[in-house]
């Protein structure tokens, strides 16, 4: 097992050169089929992502989106298929960015599609990852220097090639804050233009290089028009070992991350993989709710749960890491998926704040 901080360290002079930043190729790896209707290539080197795409959700108006109805997961989610077990698959961002910029007379809709850029560099290994290893690994085959401005110049250029509205500029990766300037520079450049919320991805591991350049950090994340992302790698410091090829003792760096985050009044969100070892499902569940609180009492009311599907690199993530003897969990998502839905999170809150979208949620 590994350490994710030196790997970082490592990783940094190869992300950022020249004032320019090391962006992941979409074409030609996989991550451009359009398996789900939700994944698409605007470019080499760009995507889009949808996140409401139920022709029946799609038809909906503003105020019937907001309906709690569409929370939680489906009846009998143990015998729903994985694919439909959660009512609505994706909160965020276009439930947060209509929030935040409008409130709930904000349309979920005019934030739904979203210009996607995927840096280069990942300082974990993680066995389930949607994107392809070489791709992580800031492999100049796989991989170009843009400055921020050639990527929003791209972007304004979406805006014109397509009818629906693009209003969101994701941040994914590999690990962004590795080079947290990235963040800084494009919100600057994208703070010119109008109606524009940034979404930013992160594995909660960077916090070295988020201090080296907090002020102007800080200033950009207590923004409305911005909201991150922390994805926790599993429940306890063995799963997560096993998901990331990092050593046990770097579990903990991952709350040590969301507090910086809560700290600097960050509109931070968490993702959680159903991803879950061995048969005591509930009572890791339970901790990982307790570690959350410690944070912030309302904390986990922000989680929104990632099913793991094998996409194409997700596919061959799995086998190979199966070969390294870090195969994903047998354990059936959808049992993980009860448990934090309807066993865990009705213990700690009531029916109220269980009725409430992520985005509405008080820290």
């Amino acid at each position: 097992m590994f350490d994710p901080v030196k790997r970082a360290d490592m990783l940094r002079p190869l992300m950022l050169k020249n004032g320019k930043f090391l962006i992941s190729r979409i074409a030609g790896t996989g991550e451009e089929v359009k398996e789900d209707e939700d994944r698409i290539a605007y470019s080499t080197y760009f995507k889009f992502k949808w996140y409401i795409d139920l022709p029946e959700q799609l038809s909906l108006s503003p105020a019937e989106l907001w309906s709690p109805n569409l929370l939680g997961l489906v009846d009998n989610p143990l015998s729903s298929s994985l694919r439909d077990i959660k009512k609505l698959e994706f909160q965020n961002p276009p439930f947060s960015a209509a929030f935040r910029m409008k409130g709930k007379h904000g349309d979920p809709k005019d934030y739904n599609r979203a210009f996607t850029i995927q840096l280069s560099g990942c300082n974990y290994n993680c066995n389930y990852c949607f994107v392809p290893p070489e791709t992580n690994a800031c492999n100049p085959n796989f991989s170009k220097y843009f400055s921020v401005k050639e990527i929003v110049d791209y972007f304004l250029k979406a805006r014109e090639d397509f009818n629906e509205p693009i209003n969101v500029v994701r941040v994914t990766g590999g690990e962004n804050m590795i080079v947290p300037e990235f963040v800084i520079e494009l919100y600057n450049e994208l703070e010119k233009i109008d109606g524009t919320y940034l979404w930013i991805d992160t594995n909660l591991s960077a916090t070295k290089h988020m201090e080296n350049v907090e002020n102007e950090l800080k200033d950009v994340l207590k923004r409305r028009n911005v909201g991150v992302t922390g994805c926790f790698k599993g429940t306890c410091k063995e799963d997560f070992s096993l998901i990331t090829g990092a050593q046990q003792s770097f579990f903990d760096d991952q709350f040590k991350a969301a507090k910086l985050f809560l700290d600097w009044k960050t509109d931070l969100y968490v993702y959680l993989p159903a991803l879950v070892y061995g048969n005591s499902v509930e009572q890791k569940i339970d901790g990982f709710v307790n570690m959350l609180q410690a944070l912030n009492k309302n904390l986990p009311l922000r989680v929104e749960m990632l099913i793991i599907h094998e996409y194409p690199a997700a596919k061959r993530n799995m086998e190979l890491k199966s070969k390294e003897k870090r195969p994903i969990p047998l354990t059936d998502q959808r049992k993980v998926f009860d448990s934090w839905y309807n066993k865990i999170l009705p213990k700690y809150y009531s029916k109220e704040m269980l009725s409430k979208f992520c985005c509405e949620v008080p820290l």
